[in-house]
């Protein structure tokens, strides 16, 4: 079973993800703040991530980045869905650079999240793939 990490700061919005993906099957852990989902990077090793950018204590940027440059080359490689009221094209090609690939803007559709998120978890086992880092 696939796990997914939630980091989302909003309740509702994380209930409503992680019911979501849950009911399609993914084992899910919720964070609620980028302290605690830095804690849980290597506690519960998930599959994918999804991240909101405006989080409180450790803000989703600085969560990417302890992602990107973490000692474990499967951590640093780990696909992250951003799911963010920000929407800019600086915004997305700043995360383009940070290597992730599908930036979602809130509010989103819970069908296109869940279509991203077979997409990338397809891309992450297709041996064609490579890692943006």
């Amino acid at each position: 079973m696939k796990r997914i990490l939630v980091v989302e700061d909003e309740l509702s919005i994380s209930n409503l993800i992680c019911y979501n993906l849950e009911h399609a099957g993914y084992r899910v852990v919720a964070a609620f703040d980028g302290e605690e989902a830095l804690q849980l990077l290597d506690s519960f090793c998930p599959h994918l991530i999804t991240l909101d950018l405006l989080l409180p204590r450790q803000s989703g940027w600085q969560v990417l980045d302890a992602i990107r440059h973490h000692p474990r080359r499967q951590t640093a490689a780990l696909p992250v869905l951003v799911l963010s009221a920000l929407s800019s094209p600086q915004l997305r090609e700043e995360l383009h650079r940070s290597g992730v690939r599908h930036c979602l803007s809130k509010p989103f559709s819970v069908t296109e999240l869940g279509l991203l998120v077979n997409t990338l978890l397809e891309e992450r086992l297709d041996p064609a793939w490579s890692s943006p880092l």
